[in-house]
């Protein structure tokens, strides 16, 4: 939170650090892009000293900012609610009109927004009594002391004041009236009005794609939520199967309709949000038990993006395993139309494999369970499901046949699929560690650590070595290799055995040394004068160059070589202000503000302030430069320049 002001205009004193304390620096971003567009309108003080405006969004919002206790807050009608990019706007509007001296009116009595505030108050505490306010619920959140309230209301009327009231909401809201109009259809048995109007809907909500642009706030996420109730309508009305149909139309256009936008997961996610509704007709259709099995299989195999994983909840229910017998024997049909050759193209062996794990599923609710190693082996080599042989032989404790397989498809997959080869040797090393064989599981972590430099592969070895007490001659090995590319296995007197799972042939000697491995590893082992060794050896790359690896260097020897580390975040600040973009120069100011706290701390203060001024200097006609240097010594917005 932004410290305390005690001035007699607490927004006067803000720094452009308060408020990236108070709403984080995107929200910052993008209400400084609100203010400078002009989407603050009608801006007014109010009583109590704070400030109240317009500010369009994608819809006009009323935007309050008050000083509550001494600290920043904030209401708005957008569906942030507080703290949001529209409060932002507000303050930087009062600002830039103090700035110019140009005059901010006191809101007048009756002012529209302060009666909304004040309105959305009252709901909220209606009939609250004396109660905690923290166990009751948000009345515009749809909580039950709003359903309670209207109940109230309408029970206090007569039938033909009811009849009245709701047939002048119908004329003045369509929705309504269409409702009222499919419910009288669904009493005299006629679904196909409300199935075509569904179907309409449908269409109508997988139009457009959804898009999201988030540094300019701005976006579009479809509204399923009319679809998924009139479906809920359709089944309580007891027209599961047609709900079925619909479903299917749903699933088809929403998977389209992902495919095509450009968001999040929340156009998406609006189309999962219906799945429930057709998971409940599911079990209330008119197919069989066996059918309904193979439906949500069909659906979640064509799944491209997990919008229907609601439809498993079927899955997992008790079914009987004659039912999930007759799934597996179509699937396993299914499965051998495939071509016995192996596949080259990625996306048919995926497709290939995700059909034979749920003929796995099937195989294991029917209870055909010895059926699905000979499955699994005879699939294993065409879509290189290796992994999925391996862990049925270990949970069946064929520990022999598992290794075997093991080494077989390290051998088919090491290059092709690195990934696959990676998880069977992770699998070696798990039985390794069941069988206590402490020198195998070293030599793995050393395999592991050749094939992926690093800081956690690095300590998985000396985790696996140190119990033998070969950490020394082992440790200079791999510092050895990072520098010149030679294999520790190769090494004189090795004391690791061999595991069959080692990288053959020769390194590219010219990647090395591995200068970023090797100042990662002095990092780790806190030895800042190797850092040091390694940082100057290592070659300079142009601008972009290693950014979070020089930072890290510095952050390392700030102690021991305040110098460096001060050259260090000098040098990076540069490099970013030489960009002369705003993302650019906060990039730069987060290297400064290091600088400024290293200075500090070892007593060169004036150092701090001469360099600064002499990036001022220098700067001096970069308005978003100075105002990012201005945060870092928490100048007020107002004074900065």
């Amino acid at each position: 939170m932004p410290r305390k002001k005690s001035a007699v205009d607490p927004f006067s004193g803000l720094t452009w650090e308060d408020l990236e304390d108070w709403a984080g620096s995107q929200i910052v971003k993008r209400g400084r892009s609100y203010q400078q567009n002009g989407s603050v309108s009608d801006l007014a003080r109010t009583a109590d000293g704070g400030l109240i405006a317009w500010v369009d969004g994608s819809r006009r919002y009323a935007t309050r900012v008050t000083f509550d206790g001494g600290e920043l807050d904030s209401d708005c009608t957008c569906p942030y609610g507080f703290v949001c990019k529209h409060a932002v706007a507000v303050i930087l509007e009062y600002l830039d009109r103090k700035k110019k001296s140009s005059p901010v009116p006191m809101s007048k009595p009756g002012d529209e927004r302060l009666e909304l505030f004040e309105a959305e108050w009252d709901e909220d505490n209606e009939d609250l009594g004396d109660e905690d306010d923290s166990d009751q619920d948000e009345f515009h959140g749809g909580g039950a002391g709003g359903d309670e309230s209207i109940a109230r209301f309408l029970e206090g009327k007569t039938k033909a004041e009811l009849v009245q009231l709701i047939t002048d909401l119908a004329q003045r809201h369509r929705g309504m009236s269409m409702d009222i109009l499919d419910r009288k259809q669904l009493e005299k048995g006629h679904a196909q009005p409300i199935v075509k109007r569904i179907r309409y809907l449908i269409r109508e909500a997988g139009a457009d794609a959804g898009w999201q642009d988030h540094w300019r706030g701005e976006g579009f996420t479809p509204d399923y939520s009319e679809v998924r109730d009139k479906l809920q309508e359709l089944l309580d009305a007891g027209h599961a199967d047609d709900v079925m149909e619909l479903g299917k139309e749903l699933m088809s256009a929403g998977q389209d309709q992902v495919g095509r936008s450009d968001d999040e997961g929340e156009t998406g996610m609006e189309i999962s949000a219906c799945m429930p509704v057709i998971e409940k007709a599911l079990q209330k259709s008119s197919m069989t038990t066996a059918q309904k099995l193979l439906w949500v299989v069909d659906a979640l195999l064509k799944d491209e993006f997990d919008l229907f994983d609601a439809l498993a909840a079927y899955l997992d229910r008790p079914h009987p395993k004659a039912d999930w017998s007759q799934v597996a024997d179509i699937l396993k049909a299914r499965l051998s139309k495939f071509s016995s050759n192996k596949t080259t193209g990625f996306g048919r062996s995926y497709e290939r494999d995700r059909l034979g794990d749920w003929v796995i599923r099937a195989l294991r609710e029917a209870g055909r369970e010895e059926e699905v190693i000979p499955l699994c082996e005879k699939e294993a080599p065409i879509t290189q499901s290796y992994s999925r042989l391996v862990k049925a032989l270990i949970e069946a404790k064929r520990i022999t046949e598992a290794e075997r397989w093991i080494y077989a498809g390290i051998s088919a997959t090491d290059k092709s699929l690195p990934g696959i080869a990676a998880d069977l040797r992770n699998k070696l090393l798990e039985i390794r560690r069941r069988g206590r064989d402490r020198a195998a599981v070293a030599a793995l972590r050393v395999d592991e650590f050749v094939r992926s430099p690093g800081e956690s592969t690095y300590a998985d070895c000396r985790g696996a070595v140190e119990k033998m007490k070969q950490w020394d001659r082992v440790r200079q090995s791999l510092l050895s290799y990072l520098e010149t590319g030679r294999y520790p296995w190769t090494m004189p007197d090795w004391p690791l055995p061999t595991t069959g799972t080692e990288i053959s042939e020769p390194s590219d000697r010219r990647s090395f040394p591995r200068y970023s491995e090797l100042i990662a590893i002095a990092i780790h082992e806190k030895r800042p004068d190797h850092v040091i060794q390694w940082y100057d050896r290592m070659p300079k790359r142009g601008f972009a160059w290693y950014g979070s690896m020089e930072d890290r260097v510095a952050e390392a020897v700030g102690k021991t070589h305040p110098d460096r580390a001060a050259a260090i975040w000098k040098d990076l600040a540069q490099r970013w202000i030489g960009q002369v973009k705003p993302k650019a120069y906060r990039e730069a100011a987060a290297y400064l503000r290091k600088l400024r706290k290293l200075l500090t701390e070892t007593g060169q203060g004036g150092e701090w302030a001469k360099y600064l001024a002499g990036i001022r200097l220098e700067h001096a006609r970069k308005r978003s430069l100075l105002e990012v240097l201005d945060s870092l010594e928490r100048t007020p917005i107002i004074k900065g320049r």
